[in-house]
């Protein structure tokens, strides 16, 4: 009995705190083959690559926690990005970006009353937002990319707060203030709860349906920040932004650790997925690896994250 109860701590130490260790593994790894690897500089850029690919995580995160699942962040991204740059011809960057959050959270909570109200499938509801946001975004550009010359808004993208790339800092607070609404807020509990047994919370008398959407609009409004920073990055934006950022921001969730099934996750986990993604891409494209046998890697690394999560489910 003993020993079966000190093979499942194990287990579920590996399973916890597994990508810490990869990631770790990884970096020293990294760090004897490539000189400068762990350098101030390289740890600055690799931060600042995964800036906009892990302010969407973090909402995906919030929404598979809650037992969802949204593919149209992606799309919203651009939509956002598009809005954002295009506004600004009328108004104010700032109240650009006010108006474009909102309509990201507006979206999410779309998505939310589709999944939680209508009772269809999260998946099958935000393929068809996607499709539908998506053909907004031609909509909104004519099929054309946008521009705008806007120096303070750019520094959202590219300026530095010290010696800090300003979308890092942006990254880092996202981190912490989320980490802290999941772990230490009702409805961060609440969402963990929905996806470990939404029936059980509903016959305790929690409004299920409430945070459900919730965690939905907390998807949307994390997705159009993440296109805020990426027009300001460019300060452009084409009908095709976006695409495949989705699967980017999936893959760093569940190899977080965040379970496919919902009711078990972490931000902080996440934006180490994030990295961890985002370091194996820059090897990729040092090797020279086409970005199509990427795609393949990345689906592969996808499948073997969901497959240790359900087994991980099945001995438990």
């Amino acid at each position: 009995m003993t020993k079966k109860i000190n093979l499942n701590l194990t287990w579920y130490s590996i399973k916890k705190n597994g990508i810490l260790f990869i990631f770790i593994l990884l970096c020293v790894f990294l760090s004897i083959i490539t000189p400068g690897f762990l350098s101030w500089a390289n740890i600055l850029n690799i931060l600042r690559q995964s800036s906009i690919i892990g302010i969407m995580a973090i909402g995906t995160t919030f929404v598979i926690i809650g037992a969802g699942f949204d593919i149209s962040v992606g799309s919203l991204l651009a939509l956002s990005a598009a809005m954002c740059v295009g506004l600004q011809h009328y108004m104010h960057w700032s109240f650009a970006i006010l108006l474009v959050l909102i309509v990201g959270a507006l979206v999410g909570l779309l998505n939310g009353f589709l999944a939680a109200k209508i009772h269809i499938p999260a998946i099958i509801a935000t393929l068809g937002t996607m499709t539908i946001v998506r053909g907004l975004v031609y909509l909104y550009t004519g099929g054309y990319p946008l521009y705008v010359e806007a120096p303070d808004f750019a520094f959202i993208g590219t300026g530095y707060l010290g010696p800090i790339p300003f979308p890092v800092v942006l990254l880092v607070i996202m981190v912490a203030f989320w980490q802290f609404i999941l772990v230490k807020t009702r409805f961060g509990r609440y969402a963990c709860a929905l996806g470990g047994n939404k029936e059980a919370v509903r016959l305790s008398g929690v409004k299920v349906d409430y945070y459900h959407i919730l965690t939905f609009v907390v998807g949307g409004l994390m997705a159009s920040m993440a296109g805020v920073v990426y027009a300001a990055r460019l300060l452009s934006v084409t009908p095709l932004a976006g695409q495949g950022y989705e699967l980017d921001a999936i893959a760093a969730t569940v190899i977080g650790g965040t379970s496919v099934s919902g009711g078990e996750g972490s931000v902080v986990r996440t934006l180490v997925g994030v990295l961890l993604l985002t370091i194996i891409a820059n090897v990729f494209n040092l090797l020279g690896i086409h970005i199509y046998v990427q795609y393949v890697i990345k689906g592969a690394i996808i499948l073997s994250a969901v497959g240790f999560d359900t087994y991980s489910k099945f001995r438990e």
